[in-house]
């Protein structure tokens, strides 16, 4: 069946009037009446019967009319349902981050513009983070690197410097050490993220600049438990400047003679990145983007 031939014999039941129909479908009337009569005459029917001035339905065309009004409700709620995605007052934004501390205040100025958008957070490695963003089992990723590819569109937010931890205990706290030499770090146990981790891959590469082979401790892929392992006097963790959070059972230090800097990004795919959910969060992180830096400039 021809829908817009369906339509316009259903602008025609609603209205009762052919020159009504037309207005509302914004075509000419004889547009309108070849529509109809195409439609009668390729079932061999009669739907229409003038009436007066106008026209009313037949009683076969009572009874399709009643189909074509769900039918047509049906499409009426359909547009609606993505004219309200486009204006992002419904719909879901799915989100994997290598760390919440970045995700966080992003999710916060997206939902205070979008409050009807529903998101959803997933914490991974960066690695994995990736991975999803892929295979499009998200909409955005944050992460703080990535592997090139001309396929991902990136907006840099700021850079950040990796700082090491120790417990209260540890020789370098009960001297009051906030500086260390980077090369310290070759006597001492680390407890690391896994190998996909931003910071994992970030601290390997400066041990593998300056000859250190680190002795790896405790490996995971949970923060908490790193500083849990720290805190018990396990050994040296690493941690984001972003992430430092004040802890009586810690004390942070800066270490020197190697660049442990890296910058987080908000990730999405080229071809998905005009999608209106996707382009307005990308909006919103080139701003932070803008305002972090000019901050830290």
């Amino acid at each position: 069946m021809n829908l817009v031939q369906l339509r316009a014999f259903d602008a025609v039941a609603r209205t009762g009037s052919i020159t009504r129909a037309a207005r509302y479908l914004h075509v000419t009337q004889p547009a309108v009446t070849s529509h109809i009569k195409t439609l009668e005459h390729t079932y061999d029917v009669a739907l229409l019967r003038r009436q007066g001035r106008g026209v009313e339905p037949t009683e076969l065309g009572h009874s399709l009319s009643a189909i074509s009004r769900d039918l047509f409700a049906a499409e009426d709620r359909a547009v609606e349902l993505l004219r309200a995605h486009e204006r992002l007052t419904r719909g879901t934004l799915r989100i994997a981050a290598d760390g919440p501390y970045i995700a966080v205040p992003l999710v916060a100025a997206f939902r205070d513009r979008f409050p009807g958008v529903r998101v959803s957070v997933e914490i991974a490695s960066t690695a994995r983070v990736q991975a999803k963003l892929e295979a499009e089992q998200c909409d955005v990723s944050i992460q703080g690197s990535l592997l090139e590819d001309d396929s991902l569109h990136v907006v840099e937010l700021t850079d950040f410097e990796i700082i090491a931890f120790v417990n209260r205990a540890h020789p370098w706290a009960l001297e009051g050490r906030r500086t260390v030499p980077f090369r310290e770090v070759d006597r001492h146990p680390v407890i690391a993220r896994e190998a996909g981790s931003t910071m994992r891959r970030r601290f390997d590469a400066a041990c593998a600049e300056a000859g250190i082979e680190p002795e790896y401790f405790l490996e995971t892929t949970s923060r908490e438990t790193v500083k849990e392992a720290v805190a018990a006097g396990l050994g040296i963790g690493l941690i984001s400047e972003a992430e430092l959070r004040p802890d009586p059972r810690l004390w942070p230090v800066r270490l020197t003679g190697t660049d442990l800097h890296y910058t987080e990004r908000v990730v999405s795919l080229q071809r998905r990145r005009t999608l209106a959910v996707i382009r307005e969060f990308l909006r919103i992180a080139e701003e932070i983007g803008v305002r972090e830096r000019a901050v830290t400039a």
